[in-house]
């Protein structure tokens, strides 16, 4: 009988590394009664030893041309707990399943932040944030 491995990813604490808002002061809010906001996300893991690990989950918003009435850059580290994390077989599960740990947090200090800068607020939606990385390479 193949015995199944018990797999945990644990999450030590995280912190608010950088939360940057800029309102842009020329944006016409009447004249742009629909507005459409890309967000940038990134992501970068940085190892500490063979079991723990630093996510990083970033977003940024910018448009080339102003059309936006904000900018906005959020990046939030957190620390796990994962043995072996850095072999092929476990790499990816750890990328992934961090993401996903951090990503409500990056959310709501987006929703926080617009909805206290008297704009109207930003809220990203709940979703699988992984798919936000899928073309992307995995390692």
């Amino acid at each position: 009988m193949e015995q199944k491995q018990n797999i945990q990813i644990r999450l030590l604490g995280y912190t608010v590394d950088k939360i940057s808002f800029i309102a842009n002061k020329s944006f016409d809010f009447k004249a742009n009664p629909k507005i459409k906001m890309t967000p940038k996300f990134d992501r970068e893991i940085t190892k500490i030893d063979e079991q723990t690990f630093i996510m990083s989950l970033s977003i940024s918003f910018d448009h080339p041309e102003n059309n936006i009435p904000f900018f906005m850059d959020v990046q939030v580290s957190g620390k796990f707990i994962f043995t072996d994390w850095e072999t092929d077989k476990f790499y990816r599960i750890a990328k992934s399943h961090a993401t996903s740990v951090l990503y409500p947090y990056v959310r709501a200090l987006v929703t926080t932040v617009t909805a206290n800068a008297n704009v109207p607020p930003y809220i990203l939606p709940i979703m699988n944030s992984n798919i936000l990385f899928k073309d992307k390479a995995t390692r």
